[in-house]
């Protein structure tokens, strides 16, 4: 992780409009970085009309209409997605007199997801949380929206910017009279608080917080998203839930592709999984193809690959950072990870071919090595670290690890 910028209050969201600026939301406000210095003046700025943003996302042609979308929870606590348009004598600002609302919903409380993104389609697609409290101890979906239709929370919905009444024509859900919003497209999502494109493939990835059991990674390919049942309450990961909240219909439930301990099953520590980004970037060829997400509270990074073989490669980078709360990509595919007040790139580091480690190390370090590594380094002070090598982790004599401490060996190159 290369720092790019701080000094910031509460990043929620980092987006494109295709240039080479990145748009930071930050509280209420969105702010622009541009070669690493933050624009003085914010691009837009809703406190009068938002209590946070959630995310941003800008129209595939905002270069013609200057047209970038917002999602925020409004002071009356409903959910809003509205249209904005650019200033049109400075690009660096935002019309927020412009604001035309596309959508909304109320009671937007408890869980409320959050993300917003534009699909390879040219649709508009957001998730929202169950509206449960997420209470430790307690099974959760306490008022059962994620599995009921006639309910925007715990869906993913599906908007066309560009009709006139939002709806894309392809929405699975569009009878008369059945009482289910025309905007969902699937259901039975808990808190999805970060979602992304492959922007390459089309795929979505999202990352759904757990109650207390399991975070979970949903992976779902590009044209196949319609009447998806991503599970939660009858499921929690893999694991059968609630089984009272099971649909009739299982043809259309959608499995994690991955899944990692929370609290009941890591030792009583809190987990709530960030969703991220597969790296479609051009300076790092090495993680081409590999989705980066992370978990917020334990601040551990995986890198996770589809194989050939429909087997996936999940590798534990180790922990990189304290509470990661968003991904983001740049114009041309490079990721960016943030905390609620620093932003960070994501760069493929172990450019040394051996690495020799042996001096005492006290902190949480990550060591990489395209070859090998040989360590005879006593590690202190309960630190984590990690030693990732393609061939060869060598420990000699002299190597110690104090209690407390955890230590991570992992094998690159082993198949």
């Amino acid at each position: 992780m290369t720092l790019v910028a701080s000094g910031f209050g509460g990043i929620f969201d980092i987006a494109t409009a295709k240039d080479d600026r990145l748009f930071i939301v930050d509280s209420t406000k969105v702010k622009i970085l541009l070669a690493g210095q933050t624009v003085s003046e914010p691009f837009i700025d809703l406190k009068t009309k938002a209590s946070w943003i959630m995310a941003l996302a800008f129209h595939p042609d905002y270069t013609a209409n200057g047209y970038f979308y917002v999602k925020y929870m409004a002071l009356d606590n409903s959910c809003v997605i509205s249209r904005f348009s650019k200033d049109v004598s400075n690009e660096n600002l935002g019309d927020v007199n412009s604001e035309t609302v596309i959508f909304s919903y109320p009671d937007n409380t408890g869980h409320q997801g959050g993300d917003l993104e534009f699909g390879k389609d040219g649709f508009l697609y957001t998730t929202t949380g169950d509206g449960a409290s997420g209470a430790r101890d307690t099974p959760g979906d306490e008022y059962r929206n994620a599995q009921n239709l006639s309910s925007f929370k715990g869906k993913m919905l599906r908007l066309d910017v560009d009709a006139p009444n939002y709806i894309p024509f392809t929405n699975p859900y569009q009878s008369p009279d059945d009482g289910i919003p025309d905007a969902i497209i699937g259901l039975g999502l808990r808190n999805p608080w970060k979602f992304s494109f492959d922007r390459q493939t089309g795929d979505i990835w999202i990352g759904d917080v757990g109650q207390d059991s399991y975070e979970e990674v949903d992976f779902v390919p590009y044209g196949t998203f319609e009447r998806r049942n991503y599970g939660w309450s009858c499921y929690e990961g893999n694991m059968l839930h609630l089984s009272q909240n099971c649909p009739s219909n299982t043809i259309d439930l959608v499995f994690p592709i991955t899944t990692f301990e929370g609290y009941l099953f890591n030792g009583n520590l809190p987990a709530s999984v960030t969703g991220g980004y597969v790296y479609r970037g051009k300076k790092y060829p090495s993680l081409n193809g590999f989705y980066c997400y992370a978990d917020y509270n334990s601040g551990r990074f995986w890198l996770l690959k589809r194989l050939p073989n429909n087997e996936i490669s999940n590798d534990l980078k180790g922990v990189l950072m304290s509470n990661p709360t968003t991904f983001g990509e740049d114009n041309n595919g490079e990721l960016y990870v943030a905390t609620f007040d620093k932003i960070y790139q994501i760069v493929a580091c172990g450019t040394e071919d051996n690495l020799t480690v042996n001096s005492p190390i006290s902190s949480s370090t990550y060591y990489l090595a395209l070859n090998s590594i040989q360590s005879s380094a006593q590690i202190l002070n309960s630190a984590n670290v990690f030693f990732s090598a393609n061939k060869k982790i060598e420990l000699n004599p002299g190597f110690k690890t104090e209690s407390g401490v955890v230590f991570y060996a992992q094998m690159d190159g082993c198949q």
